[in-house]
């Protein structure tokens, strides 16, 4: 399997990624935010976060999971966590995206433990992903 790379600088990629690329985005529920975004196996190619403050004003931890169902927070074992400081917001490129085997997942949560299911607040993080 070949691969491209993409030279990316922050808010803009030096070329356009590839005509099939696919964006998921969200506001946050009053919940964990077990979502599946690809049942199937994908790459990653870009994060963009926001923990927007709102509620309490709580750090969140976004969890990456490898995996064609829907997490189930608390138990399956993220293969990344990607800590969300009050009321600030992070963007993530990744040259030659990151591979998810089996599927895309992912979680949001309030806590730093490594199987965190404690909720987070309605709209407190707004999440952008880009995918294929």
């Amino acid at each position: 399997m070949s691969s491209t790379t993409y030279n990316i600088v922050p808010g803009r990629y030096d070329r356009d990624l590839p005509i099939s690329t696919k964006t998921h985005f969200i506001s946050s529920a009053a919940s964990t935010n077990a979502t599946l975004v690809k049942s199937s196996p994908g790459t990653v190619f870009s994060i963009l976060v926001h923990n927007t403050g709102s509620g309490v004003g709580h750090a969140h931890h976004l969890r990456l999971y490898d995996k064609n169902t829907a997490p189930v927070v608390g138990t399956d074992v993220p293969f990344a966590i990607i800590h969300l400081p009050a009321s600030q917001s992070k963007e993530i490129n990744f040259t030659s995206g990151i591979t998810f085997n089996t599927g895309i997942a992912y979680s949001i949560t309030e806590d730093d433990d490594l199987l965190d299911a404690t909720p987070i607040e309605a709209d407190s993080v707004q999440l952008f992903i880009g995918y294929m």
